[in-house]
């Protein structure tokens, strides 16, 4: 799946689709575009107690990835990971991104 980001048009830092101005340059020259959904987990964390709108779903994984050009932070869809697995992202709800492993 694809994902929407917004590129700097003067320094070409790639940001979140929600950014207006780049952090690099302080420019607000920013355009639409996509990159592949994909990436390496650079950090996870296992989540064992969670708020109360998330309880039936413990125990769960967030993931820190990294796109082309861009860190997300994001929901693992699955048993297992470690730090490297390569992920997709699968899907976008309530602004919070579901990652699923790729099986080599």
């Amino acid at each position: 799946m694809d994902l929407t980001v917004k590129k700097c048009k003067q320094c070409e830092v790639v940001l979140h689709s929600s950014k207006n101005q780049c952090p690099k340059c302080l420019s607000d020259d920013l355009e639409l575009t996509t990159i592949k959904g994909e990436g390496n987990i650079y950090s996870y964390t296992k989540i064992h107690t969670a708020p109360k709108q998330f309880a039936d779903h413990v125990p769960y994984y967030v993931v820190l990835v990294q796109l082309d050009g861009l860190n997300l932070t994001g929901r693992f869809i699955g048993e297992a990971v470690q730090i490297n697995d390569f992920v997709v992202l699968n899907d976008i709800k309530n602004e919070c991104y579901y990652f699923k492993p790729v099986d080599n």
